[in-house]
């Protein structure tokens, strides 16, 4: 098994301040980086990025904006592979796909925001595409403090029951998919 972790969408822009609404999952976050970093597993951030020509008006997450930086908790990412999706799934219009076949990557572990759309779209496609897939259900949240706290149950719920997927936690996911790995991460 050759496993690679996918982080969505933990950029400046989305308001991941201490105190914050969501904030708590942050240290979750960088703990499960940490543990892909002893085990030689590929992290990936994969964040949005919008463009003039998107049509959008002048939009917080453009080109060469701090708004796209990754969140300064989960700094360094000098080991990491950056990626910028166009739409709401991580392989939206960019070379996720190609930069995870290109590491012989076969399981993708999936944390960040939000689990009803990003996370959800992302499991989806990695599905299709024949990755086998995990959602860390302890690192992922809806980030919409509005929202039913349902909603994450249910695109939970999704990635399971129709995709066939694993829904588990950080402590289950380490010990079956990123200390059992191939050493991923690129040198």
């Amino acid at each position: 098994m050759r496993t690679a972790v996918i982080i969505l969408d933990m950029a400046k822009g989305y308001g991941w301040k201490p105190g914050s609404f969501g904030y708590d999952m942050v240290s979750r976050v960088r703990q499960l980086k940490d543990i892909a970093y002893s085990a030689g597993v590929q992290v990936l951030h994969v964040n949005s990025m919008r463009r003039p020509s998107d049509g959008l008006g002048d939009v917080l997450m453009g080109e060469g904006k701090e708004a796209l930086d990754v969140i300064d908790v989960l700094q360094p990412i000098d080991k990491d592979i950056l990626i910028y999706k166009r739409y709401l799934s991580g392989f939206s219009y960019n070379d996720l796909e190609y930069v995870l076949r290109n590491l012989k990557i076969d399981t993708v572990v999936i944390a960040g925001a939000s689990t009803d759309n990003t996370v959800l779209w992302t499991s989806a496609d990695a599905f299709q595409m024949r990755f086998k897939v995990a959602v860390l259900d302890d690192v992922t949240m809806v980030h919409r403090e509005a929202e039913l706290p349902e909603v994450h149950s249910y695109a939970l719920r999704i990635v399971r029951n129709v995709l066939h997927s694993d829904v588990l936690s950080l402590a289950e996911a380490t010990t079956k998919y990123i200390t059992a790995s191939e050493r991923t991460q690129e040198s």
